[in-house]
């Protein structure tokens, strides 16, 4: 390698005749050299150093992003949280304000993850039995697919699966309003309930036991002169099955049953053909359900 080779391969650039008319000595290019290599020492040691303070503005950003994000998205009064209970099984949930939900299998909650001047959840599909922390400076309501329960603070439960022709709403204890939009239905007490038909848009009130009609929370469905839909539903729920029968042939039929969810499907099932009169045959998940029906 010649002296032009050298300094090419270290970057520098050979002096002119000017700087020095003379060959470079040892000293010389050694001297160059230690310049050079200090040079990038220096310049690595501030890359390092710059890449260091900028990860770490980097975390502080993301980590800072990170928990804004979860701010929003969970403590923010228009963000909604979303609570299923499953097919077999029932939930509870604990509300922003302290009040509880117990939802019955095959169920959907949204409500807020804070409440502001007013208390609004949404029932979205199927069954809730609400204790209601008392505050009159902000009124509590349940919105249902076609009714709003309107309380201050008090025990009711709202039914309103989309496979029944109907929704209904219980009081446990205490008063309750319930509306249609903006069309006043009725006004309820303990032990009185609104049936609301979807078909018809009629409703009717009924003087009941309502404690009867939450004990599924302890594992017990008790129905008392229900249709024959609410029943088949209540066995689907509890099971994890389909059941297939007649909706036009049965549309008439009321019924009565007790059952504990400790049962056997079979056992159920025997109880509604010995009530019903119904013959059935169970294939997997699915249950055929035939018979005269009420006509």
């Amino acid at each position: 390698m010649d002296i032009d080779d050298l300094y090419k391969s270290l970057g520098l650039e050979r002096p002119s005749d000017d700087e020095n008319k003379h060959q470079p000595d040892g000293d010389h290019i050694k001297a160059r050299i230690d310049q050079t290599l200090n040079f990038d020492k220096t310049r690595n040691i501030f890359w390092r150093k710059w890449y260091a303070i900028a990860a770490s503005l980097a975390f502080l950003i993301v980590s800072a992003a990170g928990i804004y994000n979860y701010t929003v998205h969970n403590s923010a009064p228009g963000n909604m949280i979303t609570i299923t209970a499953p097919s077999g099984g029932t939930r509870e949930v604990i509300l922003p304000d302290g009040s509880r939900v117990w939802l019955n299998a095959a169920s959907v909650l949204r409500y807020p993850a804070s409440f502001g001047k007013t208390r609004e959840v949404f029932l979205e599909e199927g069954e809730g039995f609400f204790q209601v922390k008392r505050d009159t400076t902000a009124p509590f309501t349940v919105h249902s697919s076609h009714l709003d329960t309107r309380v201050l603070g008090t025990s009711f439960r709202v039914k309103a699966y989309k496979e029944l022709s109907h929704e209904i709403v219980t009081v446990v204890s205490g008063k309750v309003a319930v509306s249609r939009g903006a069309e006043p239905l009725a006004l309820l007490e303990k032990d009185q309930e609104v049936i609301f038909d979807k078909n018809s848009g009629n409703e009717k009130e009924m003087l009941v036991e309502a404690a009867e009609s939450v004990d599924w929370k302890s594992g017990n469905v008790i129905l008392k002169s229900v249709r024959f839909e609410d029943l088949i539903l209540a066995v689907e729920n509890a099971y994890q099955v389909s059941i297939h029968f007649d909706r036009q042939k049965f549309k008439e039929c009321e019924n009565s049953i007790r059952f504990s969810t400790h049962q056997s499907l079979e056992s159920v099932m025997d109880l509604v053909r010995d009530i019903q009169g119904i013959r059935y045959e169970i294939k997997g998940k699915e249950v055929i359900v035939s018979g005269e029906g009420c006509q």
